[in-house]
């Protein structure tokens, strides 16, 4: 099968699930890129397990004309499990990281330019994953170079064991949801501190910006404040 060499567990199984959703066909060559799913209805449905910036030229194409959907598995849960190189297990743990739906911003920054775009939708599934690892006698670099430090351990799979929640998004209205309910007319970076989104305040305007989902209005001090942009509410 084409382009499945290096695939996951976790990304076979999440695009054989929606190739039976959708009645869809696997690995097909499509305006130049190949696509995980080509749906009945001539759509198209990308699993992407890593980083989300990766699919913005492929799905750029793809919008030109079909509709696209991008599934993201989002880790709320993970299990660390641990074995040699001969395969013995070393131990199996769970890992205190973890995501939550404001997470989503930090995730999305690459793709702002497509979220909105007629046609385009993000599915996002929060899961329970376990992730394999592999205890080295020594410490090594990762293929991509981009360990900082080496490690005497590297990742050699992860699979799904759950899923525990679904949304899909389409629109700003959407995304404006994750937010506090409470969440003013006019507001700035003060002001979702102030309501729980503390490291993430200006990471959530930066892409609610960039997406064109909000405007500035004004400026209190330093702050810069916004308001939804009116053509989209």
């Amino acid at each position: 099968m084409i382009n499945t060499y290096n695939e996951s567990k976790l990304h076979h199984t999440l695009k054989t699930m929606y190739s039976l959703e959708f009645n869809g066909k696997q690995e097909v060559k499509l305006d130049g890129f190949i696509c995980d799913i080509l749906a009945e209805d001539d759509s198209v449905i990308e699993i992407q397990t890593g980083n989300l910036g990766k699919l913005k030229e492929k799905c750029t194409v793809f919008l030109k004309n079909r509709k696209v959907r991008v599934v993201y598995p989002m880790v709320t849960c993970n299990y660390i499990h641990l074995t040699d190189e001969n395969g013995e297990k070393i131990s199996r743990r769970k890992s205190p990281k973890k995501q939550n739906w404001i997470s989503l911003f930090s995730q999305i920054t690459g793709l702002t330019e497509l979220l909105l775009k007629p046609g385009f939708s993000l599915e996002v599934i929060q899961i329970t994953q376990e992730e394999h690892r592999i205890r080295t006698e020594e410490p090594v670099q990762l293929k991509n170079k981009s360990r900082r430090f080496r490690k005497n351990w590297y990742k050699s799979d992860k699979e799904l064991i759950a899923i525990t929640d679904r949304k899909v998004f389409t629109n700003a209205e959407d995304y404006f949801a994750l937010l506090p309910e409470s969440l003013p007319e006019v507001f700035s970076s003060r002001t979702l501190k102030e309501m729980g989104c503390n490291k993430e305040a200006n990471l959530i305007l930066w892409v609610l910006f960039h997406m064109n989902a909000i405007e500035k209005c004004g400026q209190n001090g330093k702050l810069i404040e916004y308001k939804k942009s009116p053509e989209l509410f």
